[in-house]
């Protein structure tokens, strides 16, 4: 196992901080041939790669070993979902005493070679960045942006990204402080791990890299942007159809969010816009017919606010 806490030369002179790459998998296999293949591509000096199985029945783990043997294979034996997943490495990482830069990077991503170096040299760089991101553009159309920061709103509780389905051309490419960082590729910095815990998974779907940052600025760190560092994800650029089941996990993890990080003083407002937040998706899913998922908007708030198990 390659020396770690100490920088590496990248082969151009400079040095980098060691890094740790997180993946989750569940039945991945056609997105890790692409993924695993970008960060090896990357030739970034002592990169470590752990792969997290959530208990695939494909044949995800066999092939890693045999194309891959490098990538650090952990079976989870069941689907932790994506906090659980990630969790499962980041515990081993603190039993080691590993203090590397740690990047959660999704099994459905690119990463173009550069980009891990910007990212880590740029958060290495602000003692004050706790946790970072890169700019994320689709895959089927790179020149378009997925996320270019995460916004929050702190009266309204919207949570949205910023930049989304723009030209990445016409955005600006400094980095810059944001609210939140998608969990799609979400860089831990030294020390941030001992310092948030690790991730909720009482989440259980969507919200818990939101919960993350939240927690993180409420600590007193930032989470920082950096644009020019850039991981490709592959999602449809339309907004498509979800399952009522889905919708009802979002709608219950939203919820969830506002009730662990917006005091109750703030409630009505919140309230308020929160009303006209469901009400909006409650309506586009009407407008193109889909009943179920139009009432799931709705249900999964009430039972999140009930308290009812998942």
């Amino acid at each position: 196992m390659p020396e770690r806490n100490a920088f590496r030369h990248d082969g151009q002179g400079g040095p980098l901080p060691p890094l740790v790459v997180v993946i989750v998998n569940w039945n991945g296999l056609g997105d890790l041939r692409d993924c695993l293949g970008s960060l090896r591509d990357c030739r970034y000096p002592g990169l470590r790669v752990i792969m997290v199985d959530n208990g695939s029945t494909d044949a995800s783990v066999s092939w890693t070993r045999r194309h891959h043997p490098g990538v650090e294979i952990i079976e989870a034996g069941a689907n932790l979902r994506w906090a659980g997943g990630n969790n499962v490495a980041l515990r081993l990482l603190q039993a080691e005493g590993d203090d590397s830069h740690i990047l959660l990077l999704n099994a459905d991503t690119i990463v173009p070679e550069g980009s891990l170096r910007s990212l880590t040299l740029a958060m290495a760089a602000d003692p004050t960045a706790w946790l970072a991101t890169p700019r994320i553009c689709y895959a089927a159309d790179p020149a378009r942006v997925w996320y270019d920061g995460g916004i929050v709103g702190r009266r309204s509780g919207w949570v949205r990204h910023d930049g989304i389905r723009k030209l990445a051309g016409r955005l600006d490419p400094q980095p810059r402080y944001v609210d939140y960082g998608t969990g799609c590729a979400l860089m831990l910095a030294p020390g941030a791990l001992a310092r948030l815990g690790l991730l909720d998974e009482s989440f259980h779907f969507y919200g818990e890299d939101a919960d993350y940052s939240l927690r993180a600025r409420e600590l007193g760190g930032c989470i920082l942007h950096v644009p020019r560092a850039l991981v490709l994800h592959k999602v449809s650029a339309s907004l498509g159809q979800e399952s009522p089941y889905r919708v009802w996990l979002r709608s219950r993890s939203h919820v969830r969010l506002m009730r662990t990080h917006w005091p109750r003083r703030e409630w009505p407002l919140l309230f308020l816009a929160q009303a006209g937040f469901f009400a909006g998706h409650m309506a586009w899913n009407l407008w193109h017919g889909r009943l179920a998922t139009a009432l799931a908007v709705w249900q999964g708030a009430i039972d999140e606010l009930r308290g009812l198990d998942h």
